[in-house]
């Protein structure tokens, strides 16, 4: 069997690629060549060459046959034109960028999560340039498979996390406690849950989705089977490093700028179609994030915190942290002075029993 990476050198190829060389594939990997890592096993053939380019994937290709191609870097489009003929399967790292977002979805039936496979992608350039041609991509990849062209699968890629990610969503609360930071804000209750993935686990669905031939003509999306709340989260990040802070949580349009790099609005998505695949997390969530803040706090000497900050914007603005938690407190204080506490009856009468119901003397 013949598998051919197209990239293979990012934060999950190499794990990708050590699965299929367990598997008994004969491998190939194909990249730019600028992005060299130990992490990557010895494979059969690594090629260098352009994956923008479709004249240099013609000429690199032209006498090709694959079992297997994973294309995980460069202009998919272009690729799964270059492939067309040229493979049996074809499994395509994607994105959820081309999911449209609820505020352009009907009210309520477009608002549930968590959002499945079959959430609507973008119709028209004019809603969005990016998500449009992300969604565009995927809709004529699914055409050359309809076509007979390859059996294609589609990974819709999350927000990753772990060792060598670019984007570390994690990095505004490593970087806090770093600089000691004794206070840390929760927009809100702290209860936002991130659709996340952890790079093993990512590379994981990409095997199980190689061991499943059926998997073809569906689409995925890449998270971690289970999700913890901001608050957990950030009690994780102080514990792995051995810091102590206080989380403030505030429910201000001001603490939500503040806290812009790792607090997001929730979202859900569906893992029903991996798991009926049979894929479980590799790695629990929770060991994850531990380990990938001891990375990122381990290697803050090689981290390109400038590239790291344009991807995850947050102002570490520290002294209107501190005096909006201060201002907070004392609002909070004035409520409990001047406000008396409403009376509340307890939730169950007499003759009631919790769960079923009244009873029947």
């Amino acid at each position: 069997m013949r598998a051919l990476v197209i990239g293979g050198t990012g934060p999950t190829g190499p794990s990708v690629v050590r699965g299929l060389l367990d598997r008994g594939y004969e491998v190939a990997i194909y990249h730019r060549g600028t992005h060299e890592t130990a992490a990557l096993p010895a494979v059969q053939h690594h090629l260098h060459g352009n994956p923008d380019d479709l004249a240099a994937l013609n000429a690199d290709f032209r006498d090709s046959r694959w079992d297997l191609v994973v294309s995980m870097y460069g202009r998919l489009r272009l690729i799964a034109e270059a492939m067309a003929g040229r493979c049996e399967r074809f499994i395509a790292i994607g994105g959820k960028g081309g999911n449209m977002p609820t505020s352009l979805l009907p009210f309520p039936e477009g608002r549930g999560f968590p959002r499945d496979e079959t959430h609507p992608r973008f119709e028209q350039r004019e809603q969005s340039g990016v998500g449009w041609a992300v969604a565009q991509t995927e809709r004529d990849l699914f055409a050359r498979h309809h076509a007979g062209d390859f059996r294609a699968t589609v990974l819709r890629y999350t927000d990753l996390y772990g060792p060598r990610v670019p984007r570390q969503w994690l990095w505004p609360l490593v970087r806090r406690v770093l600089d000691g930071r004794t206070q840390v804000i929760l927009p809100g209750d702290g209860g936002q849950l991130r659709p996340a993935c952890y790079i093993e686990n990512a590379a994981q669905q990409v095997l199980t989705i190689v061991d499943h031939e059926e998997s073809g003509g569906q689409a995925f999306h890449a998270v971690d089977t289970k999700a913890l709340n901001l608050r957990d989260v950030v009690r994780l990040v102080a514990d792995e490093l051995g810091h102590s802070w206080e989380a403030v949580p505030i429910a201000n349009p001001l603490a939500t700028q503040l806290a812009a790099g790792y607090a997001v609005p929730s979202e859900q998505f569906d893992t029903a179609g991996l798991r009926g695949l049979g894929y479980r997390d590799a790695v629990a969530p929770a060991e994850a994030i531990r380990a990938t803040v001891r990375w990122l706090a381990e290697h803050r000497d090689e981290i390109d915190e400038a590239q790291v900050d344009s991807l995850v914007p947050n102002p570490y603005a520290y002294e209107i942290e501190d005096r909006l938690i201060e201002s907070y407190r004392a609002w909070g204080a004035q409520v409990a002075e001047e406000l008396p506490a409403p009376e509340v009856g307890p939730a169950l009468g007499p003759g009631f029993r919790a769960g079923y119901g009244p009873t029947s003397d």
